[in-house]
């Protein structure tokens, strides 16, 4: 047997020792010995909102309708964050898409080039991105100045955005390596009308994978950009080891001090941020701006060896100085005017931010071209607000102007998911009929059985009691689906193909029990006909349609034009018993992690 000499022993160890510490040093995450400290500023949903969006607060005892968020003052508002010392991370939770005039006429352009001037550190892709299909999207991302993110997305059978987005981004900040991981809705072909080979992964099995590769590299922090709504964030921080932050979007959850929101009127949907014990007992922070860009997030979290060591947070809504009741302003030096400006202060959750005077410039040659068209009257009036969501949301008459515009369909249908806007009271303007059904659906009809009637109705149930339930923000109040030509009660309680029952369809002045072997004929509009928003009756019914071509939303015109006056549906059509109530966290204890659904 040889044996080695003393400098080869030596020469030996060395090379151990070398080959221990390399493992040992990708192994575990970087670890510079000083606490790190990190803000993270974020939005999420903005839906093409470059403008300010109105929304009726209540303050100091009075309801004023206020101008929130809008891209110029987001921009001020990163501005100020980004001029403080320390270090600042600005993501994008995704649907930056979708949902105004903007996005009709300039298809993104306009929403990617504020959100380049804004100069984000990362974006991860909502659903609504998807909504023009690959090639548009596509030349989106090409023009991109910031990483596009998300890790359960698998594109590179799609010529038009391979090699466009990237699993996960690494910042870094000094000695400091921050990991921030996208994930988008898996159920994103089902939702959106995409027809493209880009594959959705399982999120809580893509994140794990992420998070391993990232430690593997020696990245100690941990931040997900998620776009699966606010409960499925909270199942993943439980779920996936080695998540520090998670930063939200696509539930529209306004999260904060309840009692500082409902000083302004509004509703809180949880903490912020909202605290999870994680896997190993590690503590992990979740996190969601609202939507429309009228709440900045701002959360600046505290690391040290072992993960997140404490934090502060100021999520803020950002507020114009412009107040109205019944359309007229508030003059400023008012004793009301005052008030108002009082009671915002004194929330701690919102402040008046002005907008910032380069985006109003920037903006303003977008904003001419559509303001011919949007402010166009229609010649019809609304004589309350109609208000998604609430006893008095427009669904109900969106769904007697599909059956208006085909008057041989017995029976209408759509999702609330596809009303985008509210109508405010008084003169409707064509901009107002755009922006409620802003995606170009056309009218399908199909022929169907009273059973599959009935089916198709338990599929929207369904559909609406998993991630996109509808519920009104005050009153918890549940909606499934608006419905033309029928009657129905929706026992919450029951199992899925005994909730909706006593089913009533119009026969000429009166309603008659649905035949379930008689035939029907239903209009809806092409994309639930597809199958989508989890319409599978719907979609298996592909022999028997007939796409009219109409547009829903001059549909809608025209039934508005026609009624001169417009009125909410009464009463409700649909009777819902056994309503569901979002409960606070602790109450997701138990539950399954349906990530990828």
């Amino acid at each position: 047997m040889r044996r080695f000499g003393r400098m080869q022993r030596s020469v030996v160890l060395r090379h151990l020792l070398a080959c221990l510490l390399l493992v040992v040093l990708t192994a575990a995450p970087a670890w510079a010995g000083q606490p790190f400290v990190l803000t993270i500023a974020h939005v999420n949903d903005t839906h093409s909102a470059l403008e300010s969006s109105s929304k009726t607060l209540t303050v100091a005892g009075q309801k004023v309708v206020a101008q929130l968020g809008g891209i110029a003052r987001i921009k001020t508002a990163l501005d100020e964050v980004r001029a403080q010392p320390g270090n600042v991370l600005v993501l994008h939770a995704g649907d930056a898409v979708q949902g105004t005039l903007f996005f009709n006429m300039f298809q993104g352009t306009a929403d990617f080039d504020f959100l380049n001037a804004l100069n984000l550190d990362a974006m991860t892709l909502g659903n609504h991105e998807f909504d023009k299909g690959a090639e548009v999207l596509g030349g989106l991302l090409a023009n991109a100045t910031f990483p596009i993110v998300s890790a359960n997305l698998d594109a590179s059978r799609e010529p038009a955005l391979a090699g466009r987005i990237q699993p996960y981004v690494i910042k870094r900040f000094g000695a400091e390596q921050v990991g921030v991981i996208g994930a988008t809705t898996a159920s994103t072909p089902h939702i959106t009308a995409i027809a493209s080979a880009v594959r959705f992964g399982n999120v809580a099995k893509a994140v794990d994978r992420a998070v391993r590769e990232l430690r593997a590299q020696g990245v100690g922090r941990i931040v997900v950009l998620s776009h699966i709504g606010y409960d499925k964030d909270v199942l993943l921080a439980r779920s996936v080891p080695g998540i520090d932050v998670i930063i939200g979007g696509h539930s529209h959850t306004l999260l904060g001090d309840a009692a500082r929101l409902a000083s302004l009127g509004l509703k809180s949907g949880g903490s912020y941020p909202t605290v999870v014990p994680g896997p190993q007992g590690r503590t992990v922070l979740v996190a969601q701006a609202w939507c429309w860009g009228m709440q900045l997030g701002l959360l600046t979290v505290n690391f040290d060896e072992q993960g997140v060591a404490g934090w502060s947070a100021r999520p803020e809504l950002l507020v114009g100085d412009v107040f109205t009741q019944n359309g007229t302003a508030l003059p400023p030096k008012s004793p009301e005017y005052a008030a108002v400006q009082a009671g915002i202060a004194a929330s701690g959750v919102a402040r008046i931010v002005p907008q910032d005077a380069d985006f109003v410039r920037k903006l303003a040659p977008y904003a001419q071209k559509l303001g011919t068209f949007r402010n166009e009257p229609t010649g019809a009036n609304a004589a309350v607000a109609l208000v998604r969501g609430t006893k008095t949301d427009p669904g109900p008459i969106i769904a007697d102007a599909y059956l208006a515009k085909v008057p041989d369909a017995h029976l209408s249908l759509l999702m609330p998911g596809g009303v985008r806007h509210d109508v405010f009271r008084g003169e409707i303007t064509m901009g107002m009929v755009m922006g409620v059904l802003p995606f170009g659906n056309t009218l399908v009809t199909l022929d169907m059985t009273g059973a599959e009637v009935k089916s198709t109705l338990e599929d929207a149930v369904a559909f609406s009691l998993g991630a996109h339930m509808v519920t009104d923000a005050q009153t918890g109040t549940f909606y499934a689906f608006h419905a033309g030509g029928l009657t129905c009660v929706v026992d919450i309680a029951q199992p899925r193909g005994s909730r909706v029952g006593n089913i009533m369809v119009r026969q000429g002045a009166r309603f008659v029990p649905l035949n379930p072997t008689a035939v029907y004929r239903l209009v809806t509009n092409n994309f639930l006909a597809s199958g989508k928003d989890g319409a599978v009756t719907l979609g298996k019914a592909a022999g028997r349609r007939v796409d009219t071509g109409h547009l829903e939303h001059d549909a809608f015109l025209e039934y508005v034009k026609r009624l001169g006056v417009v009125q909410p549906v009464s009463p409700p059509r649909v009777v819902y018993h056994a309503v569901p109530k979002v409960g606070p966290v602790s109450s997701l204890r138990g539950t399954s992690l349906g990530l990828a659904a």
